[in-house]
């Protein structure tokens, strides 16, 4: 994931460097957006106190512009939650990994007026969305062995993001922040039930315009 990451990066910037030389270009409405993030969140599982641990994850979504400050984005992810339980008093390592599926409205508020808001260069920006979450694969590894569960259940959730966007050129830009996410529901296979109730994490994204 990370080399994937890398490799995207350097590849948005040497088109920014070559879309920089090409004069009044009309920026589309469409942009690619590609995420990455890390921070930490709290699952509860039926059963079980609720157990802190950490989440990483990328998203890659699709923005199409519907007014001057708003678009809105959808697209696909992947998170992974890693935590060490305790299980008859010897510590496991837990690892859940998941499939995301993100719809997010984004606005963008120019930080400063005068002579820059004639050309902004760097926003304030604000979100907020929905997403659907699958568990595709529960990995716990313990002193007498490692057992695997895969596909258990859906859940939906709310998030929101608040950030920091600067525009490199017209063609690319990068954005930090901080994003939160709870879940709304519980996925429930087999009788258990289990849900992420807190995930705040650092966000770093890199937009693309087509």
């Amino acid at each position: 994931m990370k080399k994937q990451f890398i490799a995207a990066l350097a590849l948005l910037i040497s088109y920014a460097a070559t879309a920089q030389s090409t004069p009044e270009k009309k920026v589309s409405k469409l942009e690619l957006q590609i995420i990455g993030k890390l921070g930490f969140a709290r699952l509860k599982q039926t059963g079980a106190v609720p157990l802190n641990g950490n989440i990483n994850g990328s998203d890659i979504l699709l923005a199409y512009k519907i007014g001057q400050r708003w678009d809105m984005a959808a697209g696909v992810g992947l998170l992974q939650f890693d935590a060490n339980p305790t299980i008859a008093g010897n510590t496991a390592s837990l690892r859940n990994s998941y499939l995301h599926i993100p719809l997010q409205f984004n606005g963008n508020y120019i930080l400063f007026n005068g002579d820059q808001a004639k050309d902004p260069k760097l926003f304030f920006t604000i979100g907020a969305g929905l997403y659907a979450n699958t568990l595709l694969k529960q990995e716990l590894e313990t002193v007498t062995g490692n057992t695997d569960t895969k596909n258990l259940g859906w859940n939906f959730g709310l998030s929101t993001q608040v950030g920091i966007k600067f525009l490199l050129s017209d063609a690319l830009n990068i954005a930090l922040g901080m994003e939160s996410q709870g879940d709304l529901t519980k996925m429930k296979k087999d009788g258990a039930e289990q849900r992420i109730e807190n995930l705040n994490a650092f966000y770093f994204k890199l937009g693309l315009h087509f």
